[in-house]
Formats: C-alpha cells, structure tokens, sequence
C-alpha cells in the first residue's frame, strides 16, 4: 500500500499538531488525581496496611504470618510446635494455632482469623492449611481473597487505593495515541519529518497510558514513596520499636535481616513482644509453604 499523499506541508502540520493536543488532553484526564484535602495530613497506617499498599496482594503471605506472630507476640494466642511423619516416614514439623483471645484483637486480625479458623473450629495447623490448599484449592483462596478485599477496602476507605473504573478513558487514549503514531508514521513516510515528533510523543503517551493502569490515589502514590525509604531504612538496620521487626517481614526482608533487626531491637531493649519463635529455622518456611506452596494468593 502506497501512503505517499499529495498535500500541503501545512496540512500535515496542522494535523499532527491536532491530535498532539488530543493525545495531551487525553493523557491529563488519565492521569489526574483527585484533590484530596488530606494528602498533606499524616495518616496512621498498620504495619499490614503499609505491606499491602506496599507490596499488593500478591505477597499476602508475609503479612499474613506477620499478623500470626504479631497476635501470637501480644500473648492473644498460643503456637505449638508438633512433630508428625509422612505417609512415607518422613518426619516433619507443624504449627497448630490455638487458644485465640479473639476479643483482643483488631478489625483486621478479627476478619484474619474467622477465616483461619472456619478451616477447623478452635484452631489451626499448618498441616491442616496445606493440606486444604492442594485438596480444595478454590475454596481456600477464594477464603483467603476476603481477607484480600478486606484490606483493599480499607485502603480505599483511607484514600489511598480507588476503585473508578477507567476502561472507556483507556480505550479512547489508546485509539488516539495510535492515530498519533500513524499520522506520524505517515507524515514521515511523505518526508515531512516533524513526524517524527508525533512518533516519539506517542510512545510517551503510550507509557502514560500504562501507569495510568494503577489504583493509587495521589495521597496513596505519596505513602508507597515513603514506604520506599522505609524499606532502605530497614534492610539497613535502622529500627526503633517492636512494629518495625513486623513490617520488615511483612515486605519480605530477608532471613539474615530480620535476624539482625530483631537481635538489635533485644540489644537496644526497644522490644518487649515474645517474636523468638520466628527464629525457628522451619516457622517461616513452613507457614510460607502452608499458605501458599510454590505459589501465590492471587485473587481469583
């Protein structure tokens, strides 16, 4: 196909101009934020809700044995260690969770727990959640998903995540800034080179098109910056109170940091929650693979 057109420089310059001016327009409504009057305020997050705004459902899990321990650490519950051999004989470790002074806790650990413990009335194993994730694996993530949606509605409730629907928006930039490439394209072709900057103007709106794709309010983009910083800080060892061991292992610190983050907030005496348990070399790894395996809790 031949895209050579006998028109006027003019032309051609006045239609790249055109839809660069739409592609901005469209690009600004995609991208606009809300004014919230409290984006300058300081908003007192849970170390769960820093992880999830943080790290998103996919790494639930970190939060979820984060909030096991930080329950178990408050001495609102009890963990016991039992032992058990496989069908094959080979011996292995679970948890059982038992003894829940349910009133004690918080909203967020309140709705953790109803779904922990609909599994097996009164308690929990980690035996018990494995076995359930391979042998009825819809209905245990559809169980998990709540605690998800939960979370995800508290954070819009704050803010921080929105739930508009921006499909028709999406779906008009990307038809304008495909047009834009093409005009650019074909600008070019017929040698009228300031296409080119519709061509390269065009990606970048593409690329804003992309990030358009987030739920962040503006106030939440804030918060997850300063989460970043947060997340240097501890991978550098600089903490000041029993909360900061928790959000380290609810962002997925390593094994050798959080050991070193929680031996320094015994030296320092700014921890007074019982978290030794965690230092059994099998807690996380077991709980990690009751949870979720080799996989992730992902909403269905």
């Amino acid at each position: 196909m031949d895209f050579k057109m006998n028109l006027s420089s003019t032309y051609f310059f006045i239609i790249n101009i055109l839809f660069i001016l739409l592609s901005l327009l469209m690009s600004y409504f995609l991208l606009r934020k809300k004014n919230d009057s409290s984006l300058e305020s300081d908003i007192d997050l849970k170390f769960y809700e820093k992880s999830y705004l943080y790290k998103g459902p996919n790494f639930i899990y970190n939060t979820i044995i984060a909030m096991i321990l930080k329950v178990y650490g408050d001495g609102n519950l009890e963990i016991e260690k039992n032992f058990y051999k496989s069908k094959s004989g080979e011996e292995k470790i679970s948890y059982e969770l038992k003894n829940l002074n349910f009133d004690a806790l918080d909203p967020a650990e309140k709705k953790l727990f109803q779904i922990l413990f609909s599994f097996e009335e009164d308690k929990i194993s980690t035996r018990t959640l494995d076995r359930l994730r391979r042998t009825e694996p819809d209905n245990y993530n559809k169980k998990f998903n709540e605690f998800i949606y939960f979370l995800e509605n508290e954070m819009v409730y704050k803010k921080l995540l929105t739930k508009e629907k921006k499909t028709f928006k999406i779906l008009i930039s990307f038809v304008i800034f495909s047009l834009l490439f093409f005009i650019g394209v074909i600008s070019v072709y017929n040698e009228k080179f300031f296409g080119a900057i519709s061509i390269i103007l065009s990606l970048v709106f593409y690329a804003s098109l992309i990030s358009s794709f987030s739920k962040m309010t503006a106030l939440g983009n804030k918060k997850f910056k300063e989460l970043e910083k947060v997340e240097e800080d501890l991978c550098k060892c600089k903490v000041s109170k029993s909360e900061d061991f928790l959000l380290a292992l609810a962002f997925g610190l390593k094994a050798e940091n959080l050991k070193a983050l929680y031996e320094k907030l015994i030296f320092e005496n700014k921890i007074n929650k019982d978290y030794k348990i965690f230092l059994d070399n099998e807690f996380y790894t077991i709980f990690k693979k009751a949870l979720v395996g080799d996989h992730l809790l992902v909403r269905n």
